[in-house]
């Protein structure tokens, strides 16, 4: 096996016994896969607190894998690569649920390097609590009348008058002809996706302070009645990330994206997340 940084891949392997940290896998019952290019194969499994780890060419059972190539494996266990600058540039590869393989972190102390000192890692305090602030802000009746379209399942856009340019969520003006939009359109709910970005930022909710799980995907779709760049931004179903496919217009040619549809809240109370995301429309 070769060298990367001066490390060998099986010298993470073998120190992650002894890096253990039953306290952070408490709640943890998963298999997680390594498949490292031309290095070998590793399956570790957590239970009740408990790891194993062995060497395997069968890496079926388990719930999510990681692929990566030697150098990257080790540059990211040692601090020198960033693990989401190598997911994001296809570096690094992971088959199941992304969000789980990430928890691995807290259930390892760091690696480090012969002859280095641990650091003493600084304890991270947390208060949670919802700010209560004494103020209303209104919508107005354009966003008013659109969020209450919500909670009937029905998605409008305001035309402009000009241009003829669907806007959702609506405004009162038109930002590139600067005239009042009166006439409504309903549009959707299922639509094309046309862009996608990997989130990496956790988003705190500014009113609860709950954050989500990363990475999630924030998708423009163009929803059925709609076209050119009249998107509408939303999110999409976690489990959906990897599996969507972007359209694009290059000429005149339409590569089509694939189609999605809402996943409406149960209990409607008029607000954004009265739809919680669009997923595949199968």
């Amino acid at each position: 096996m070769g060298e990367y940084f001066g490390v060998k891949v099986e010298n993470i392997f073998n120190s992650m016994k002894e890096r253990f940290r039953p306290e952070g896998a408490k709640g943890i019952d998963a298999a997680f896969g390594y498949d490292i290019k031309d290095e070998g194969k590793w399956k570790l499994v957590i239970s009740n607190g408990q790891m194993t780890l062995e060497g395997t060419d069968d890496l079926s059972g388990c719930d999510v894998i990681l692929f990566a190539d030697g150098n990257t494996f080790v540059g990211m266990n040692i601090g020198k690569i960033d693990g989401m600058e190598a997911f994001t540039s296809r570096k690094l590869k992971v088959r199941g649920d992304f969000g789980l393989f990430g928890q691995t972190s807290r259930m390892f102390q760091k690696f480090v390097l012969p002859g280095q000192e641990v650091e003493q890692e600084q304890e991270l305090l947390a208060l949670k609590r919802t700010i209560s602030v004494r103020q209303k802000f209104a919508t107005g009746p354009v966003m008013g009348k659109f969020l209450k379209a919500l909670k009937e399942k029905k998605i409008l856009s305001i035309k402009c008058p000009v241009c003829g340019r669907l806007q959702s969520p609506p405004r009162e003006v038109c930002a590139i002809c600067r005239v009042r939009n009166d006439e409504w359109v309903e549009i959707g709910p299922n639509g094309e996706m046309r862009m996608l970005e990997y989130c990496y930022y956790a988003s705190p909710d500014p009113l609860t302070g709950e954050t989500r799980e990363t990475p999630y995907g924030a998708i423009g779709i163009l929803l059925d009645g709609c076209k050119e760049e009249e998107v509408f931004w939303h999110l999409l179903r976690p489990d959906h990330l990897d599996k969507v496919e972007m359209g694009i217009v290059i000429g005149d040619r339409v590569v089509k994206g694939t189609r999605l549809r809402p996943v409406w809240a149960e209990e409607r109370t008029g607000t954004i997340d009265d739809i919680k995301y669009f997923e595949i429309d199968e």
